[in-house]
C-alpha cells in the first residue's frame, strides 16, 4: 500500500511541474498573441476575423503513462512534451454538421471544420512535439513558428470568400484534419441562398464516394441542406 501511494504521490508531482512547464510556456506567448486581438480561455487562443468566423490556436499536452507502460508498434511516449493545434471554426458548419451545434462563445480546436498542427505547417511538414524542459526556449520557437507557420495558414482561410475560393469544385479533398472541403464550401453556400453551387460540390463529393458509406451520408446532407436529390 505505501508503495502504491508513493506511486501516486510521484505521479502527481511529475503531472504538476509539467503542468507548470505548459504554463509557463502559454504565459511567454500571450502577450504577443494578446497584443494581435487574441483572447485565451486555458489551453487556447480565440481570434475573431471581419467575417465572423474564428481562429483557434490551442496547445496539447501529452498524456501521462505509469512508469513500466510498454509501447506496441507505432505508439509513441508524448509525456513531458506538447503540440500546437491550429485551427477555423465556420460557425454555419458548425450548427449543420458539428458535434456540438449551439454557437461557440469560446471555440476549441476540435469544434473547428479547418484543422491541421503546427509541424506539418512548417519545414518538416509532419507532426512535431516538443519538450517541456526549457520553458523560455521553447516559447521563443513556438513565437516563431506561429508567426511564420500559424499565421500564413489562418490567411488562407480568413472569411468565407477565402475558403471557398481555395477549396473549388475539382479540389477534392486535401486533408485538413477537419471536414471534408467539399462539405464545408457547400454548407457554407447553402447558408447564403447560393443552392446551385452547393449542390455542385456535393455531387462532386457523392460521386466521389458512391461505394463508401460517406455517400449516404452526402446524400442526407443535400437533403438537410435544401438541395434536394443530388444529380449523380
Amino acid at each position: 500500500m505505501k508503495s502504491l501511494l508513493a506511486n501516486a504521490k510521484t505521479e502527481d508531482m511529475a503531472k504538476s511541474e509539467i503542468t507548470e512547464a505548459m504554463d509557463d510556456v502559454q504565459a511567454s506567448v500571450r502577450p504577443f498573441l494578446r497584443e494581435l486581438g487574441w483572447r485565451s480561455r486555458k489551453r487556447a487562443f480565440n481570434r475573431i476575423t471581419q467575417d465572423g468566423l474564428t481562429q483557434v490556436i490551442e496547445f496539447q499536452v501529452g498524456r501521462f503513462d505509469p512508469p513500466g507502460t510498454h509501447y506496441v508498434g507505432f505508439r509513441r511516449n508524448f509525456y513531458g512534451k506538447f503540440t500546437v493545434n491550429v485551427g477555423v471554426y465556420v460557425p454555419e458548419v458548425n450548427q449543420c454538421i458539428g458535434f456540438r451545434k449551439d454557437e461557440r462563445l469560446f471555440v476549441h480546436e476540435g469544434d473547428c471544420c479547418i484543422r491541421q498542427r503546427l509541424g506539418p505547417l512548417g519545414p518538416e511538414e509532419q507532426d512535431v512535439w516538443w519538450e517541456l524542459g526549457d520553458p523560455p526556449g521553447v516559447a521563443a520557437e513556438i513565437l516563431r513558428r506561429i508567426e511564420r507557420d500559424a499565421f500564413p495558414f489562418f490567411a488562407q482561410f480568413e472569411s468565407r470568400g477565402a475558403i471557398l475560393s481555395k477549396w473549388t469544385v475539382e479540389t477534392g479533398n486535401p486533408y485538413t484534419g477537419g471536414n471534408p472541403p467539399r462539405v464545408v464550401c457547400a454548407i457554407i453556400l447553402a447558408a447564403q441562398g447560393r443552392l446551385d453551387e452547393a449542390r455542385a460540390y456535393l455531387n462532386a463529393q457523392a460521386r466521389d464516394h458512391k461505394n463508401h458509406p460517406h455517400f449516404a451520408w452526402v446524400c442526407a446532407l443535400a437533403d438537410k441542406l435544401g438541395l434536394g436529390k443530388l444529380d449523380l
